[in-house]
């Protein structure tokens, strides 16, 4: 059995101004860094055999202690990014609403896949995803995997594991900082824990 914990990054700048971020490398706001430390301190004695993040410095900062705790080197993948939104990083739906009608009303028709001007499409990063977390398994059978990733990413892992497919992938709520748990067990996979932000409260 495998064991993965899925780590959003805590929150960022670009989250609490509602700003569009897949590659946009957007820093941990004040609150974010709160969180990573009450993090760090509710999976310090968790078993971790690895720990993946995203390149990006929202993802490494939010586990970096936790890595240092547990004298673990971290795994840089790209292929865990969230999705690339192209011409729109940085920009609120509602400013794409305002200023890119037609392409809002694109986005809204063509669904998971409607692909960003210059960026990804759902799909595509549905696949790009599914790859990496094959390989993550494969590598790593019967331990305990920490990936500190994006709310698109997990979403999709999620999506993935449980059904094979992208359609629920909005069914999942992934909030900033929250860890969700699934083992893996010949391909078959059990949600232990989904979105848990208790320990903020701790």
């Amino acid at each position: 059995m495998t064991r993965l914990i899925l780590v959003r990054h805590c929150t960022t700048i670009c989250n609490e101004g509602g700003v569009l971020s897949g590659l946009t490398d957007s820093k941990l706001s004040e609150k974010g860094k709160l969180q990573a430390n009450k993090l760090t301190e509710f999976l310090k004695n968790e078993k971790i055999d690895k720990i993946y993040t995203t390149p990006f410095s929202r993802t490494k900062e939010t586990v970096k202690n936790l890595a240092k705790i547990k004298n673990i080197q971290i795994e840089e993948s790209d292929l865990l990014n969230e999705i690339n939104f192209g011409d729109f990083e940085g920009l609120s739906f509602k400013k794409i609403e305002k200023d890119y009608p037609k392409e809002f009303e694109k986005m809204i028709k063509e669904g998971f896949e409607y692909k960003y001007p210059n960026g990804e499409s759902l799909i595509d990063t549905f696949h790009r995803i599914k790859n990496q977390i094959d390989i993550i398994l494969e590598q790593n059978k019967n331990k305990s995997i920490l990936i500190c990733s994006h709310g698109g990413t997990i979403r999709n892992i999620i999506s993935y594991l449980l059904c094979s497919d992208y359609k629920y992938h909005w069914n999942f709520r992934v909030d900033n900082g929250s860890i969700t748990e699934i083992e893996v067990n010949n391909n078959f996979a059990v949600i232990n824990k989904m979105n848990d932000t208790t320990y903020f409260k701790l």
